[in-house]
């Protein structure tokens, strides 16, 4: 629960940095085109903070955080935690302003700095469920 906490206070601190954006207007779309969540609050229902809904549960077939998922698992070639694809995820903001490849690919097209250690932090959320 801890480690949750403190993922989450930093997110934002890290992405308001770098972008003229915040975290919170961001969303996550996958390479085939399914939308995966938004960075908003842990109530929202888009949000990938929200534990129990469509984009946060560690159960749903959209989330991230499924292990076992087509979004979430580290062997799919759609998950932003597959360390060897090429088909991850992108940020985008809700104007389609593309903010970077969600990768913990960091060599992957796309991949930046930003992106590459968000995917790192979502990860270690992810393992922590």
């Amino acid at each position: 629960m801890k480690k949750k906490l403190i993922l989450f206070l930093l997110l934002p601190l890290l992405a308001g940095s770098l972008f003229a954006v915040s975290l919170s207007e961001l969303k996550i779309v996958a390479d085939d085109g399914t939308f995966l969540g938004t960075f908003e609050n842990k109530y929202a229902t888009n949000s990938v903070y929200n534990e129990y809904g469509t984009y946060g549960s560690k159960y749903s077939s959209n989330s991230i955080f499924n292990k076992y998922g087509n979004y979430g698992s580290d062997y799919s070639q759609y998950s932003p935690f597959n360390k060897y694809s090429h088909n991850a995820p992108y940020l985008m903001d809700r104007n389609g302003n593309y903010y970077g490849c969600l990768s913990v690919n960091r060599y992957a097209q796309g991949v930046t700095d930003f992106s590459y250690k968000l995917a790192l932090q979502l990860k270690a959320l992810r393992d922590s469920m």
